[in-house]
């Protein structure tokens, strides 16, 4: 899997960029710097192609989800992940998993179906997979969850679907709900923004 490192300050969390369809490991990078400006960057590049465009897993010709090749890249991108963490000298647990759109939906499955998967994500516009939920408590792990009403990609259904199971199975998570369709805006990423910048103060708290 093709990827970009930048390094950052030690007592920042690092941050996994996961970008939507048809982007790269360039694509979310200026995301990053304003989201967490000091923060090590590890961005990936999805290794499925879709009539050239890059994504993290396979859907069907209706736009569904391809749930069995969703389960094996979500496994292929955590041990990825764990292995390029070692690499660079970082520790996986502290990663804050940032995706938007296709990158944000293998962000999410990797929460709430791996227990050794992510401690922290911040999902821009996410979906739920559709698939059978896990059992075990996410009481550990923290998120931010960000959707626009108007999004004809991710309904405002589909977006309180996924909150709902988060929130059900323990996970502390906030939310930014804009009136916009499936772009980012800038009061997202300012609620990024600030909801690393907590994140940051508690764990690295002296």
């Amino acid at each position: 899997m093709e990827h970009l490192f930048i390094p950052g300050k030690t007592n920042a969390p690092p941050v996994l960029l996961l970008h939507g369809t048809g982007g790269d490991e360039h694509s979310l990078v200026d995301v990053a710097r304003f989201v967490a400006p000091d923060a090590p960057v590890l961005s990936l590049r999805g290794d499925v192609s879709e009539n050239g465009a890059n994504r993290f897993f396979k859907r069907f010709a209706d736009g569904s989800l391809d749930l069995v090749d969703l389960a094996g890249k979500t496994k292929d991108l955590l041990s990825e992940t764990k292995r390029l963490a070692k690499e660079y000298g970082l520790d996986f647990h502290d990663f804050v998993a940032l995706g938007y759109s296709n990158g944000a939906n293998i962000a999410a499955n990797a929460l709430l179906q791996e227990e050794d998967g992510f401690h922290y994500g911040i999902l821009f516009h996410a979906m739920p997979a559709g698939n059978d939920p896990a059992t075990f408590n996410l009481a550990h792990r923290r998120v931010l969850l960000t959707a626009g009403m108007n999004d004809p990609l991710v309904t405002q259904a589909a977006s309180e679907a996924l909150l709902k199971e988060l929130k059900q199975r323990g996970a502390l998570v906030e939310t930014v709900w804009t009136v916009s369709g499936h772009q980012l805006t800038m009061p997202e990423l300012e609620g990024a923004r600030d909801w690393y910048k907590k994140l940051s103060g508690e764990q690295y708290a002296i």
